[in-house]
């Protein structure tokens, strides 16, 4: 049976950044990492076809990535916050801030999701998806009591890619194959 490029079941490593000098490798998660895409159709209607739609046009897609990151350092920490490492001269001191007013896209950064198996990160671009335009929206779920593991679920908004050479994509499943840790070879 054939195998997903992606393949099936399993954990991944997330690096924010991918093939900057500053990649962000956002640490560990707990819970499902989830990339969806939804497309919105607008039916198209006749009076002699009651509310039934004759005709449907697509008018557009949008691609969501949810990431329940744990266990993270404060450099990482900061990092899905859109926050600094230090608050008023003290280092490990994140602020936790109101975002408002940014434009994002003009922030926004490639991000690579790699499958791990056998405990051992893909080093196969094939089995890599890869986001050309996202940004880390963060959030805060952090509950004291003596069951429940704080995570910090992060919502990456996805952009369509604005780039000559990738005008109107969100990103790729799999990657060429002179793709690596550190960059990609660009057209």
């Amino acid at each position: 049976m054939p195998i997903s490029p992606i393949l099936d079941k399993g954990p991944c490593e997330i690096v924010w950044g991918y093939g900057e000098s500053d990649a962000a490798y956002l640490g560990k998660t707990l819970g499902a990492v989830k990339l969806g895409m939804e497309t919105a159709a607008s039916d198209i209607n006749e009076d002699q076809a009651g509310d039934a739609a004759v005709d449907a046009v697509l008018t557009g897609s949008a691609l969501t990535l949810e990431v329940p990151l744990t266990r993270l350092s404060v450099v990482q920490l900061a990092r899905v916050l859109n926050s600094v490492e230090s608050y008023l001269g003290e280092p490990d001191i994140i602020p936790i801030a109101n975002q408002i007013g940014c434009s994002l896209y003009s922030m926004a950064k490639e991000l690579v999701i790699k499958p791990l198996c056998g405990n051992v990160i893909s080093t196969d671009p094939k089995t890599w998806v890869r986001l050309f335009k996202t940004y880390p929206v963060a959030g805060l779920d952090l509950t004291w009591d003596k069951d429940t593991q704080r995570i910090f679920p992060v919502k990456f908004k996805v952009f369509l890619s604005q780039e000559s050479y990738q005008v109107g994509l969100y990103g790729t499943i799999g990657m060429e194959s002179g793709a690596s840790g550190l960059g990609w070879p660009l057209p």
